[in-house]
């Protein structure tokens, strides 16, 4: 699945919500979700009335974060589209995708080497309890808040299969 042989800095932008999140380019946003069709990993959702629809799946460091709104989003709710949470789910993504990714770690970045990302995705099964416990507590983001907490907690938080993703 590619979403083309594009840059990456024309897919996803940096969110000012939180160092970790990147934003999805509307055009890449159906190769992103076919992609997240295709994985076997934990996903979970949230529907709750007067708040935004969240849709979680858990990768690597992170996730993948799917927001609609059902009511005009307020100042402090997530923008609606797709979010990727974690550098290491931002690697791998735009891998996966097809994208050019940038030649050096964006700035607070470590270093990765991509075969391990791509190993420790595909080894972590959906029913594995953390990768579970990863997706739900990702689809509780329904605000900037609640996100930059989220986004935090997990940057601190690496399993064994990422660990010997880093190139350190």
């Amino acid at each position: 699945m590619a979403a083309g042989a594009g840059d990456w800095t024309g897919s996803f932008l940096r969110s000012p919500l939180a160092p970790t999140v990147f934003e999805t380019a509307p055009a890449v946003r159906p190769v992103l979700r076919a992609w997240l069709a295709e994985q076997v990993g934990a996903r979970a959702e949230t529907r709750e009335p007067l708040r935004p629809a969240v849709d979680a799946w858990a990768v690597l460091d992170g996730g993948v974060l799917a927001v609609a709104h059902c009511r005009p989003a307020g100042p402090q709710d997530l923008p609606a589209g797709l979010h990727v949470v974690g550098f290491g789910a931002f690697r791998l993504v735009t891998a996966e995708l097809g994208l050019a990714r940038p030649l050096r770690p964006v700035p607070g970045e470590p270093l990765y080497d991509l075969d391990s990302l791509r190993r420790a995705h595909r080894a972590r099964p959906a029913e594995c309890p953390d990768a579970r416990e990863q997706a739900e507590l990702l689809a509780t983001c329904v605000d900037a808040r609640s996100l930059r907490w989220v986004a935090g907690a997990l940057a601190a938080v690496r399993t064994p299969g990422e660990a010997s993703a880093l190139g350190a």
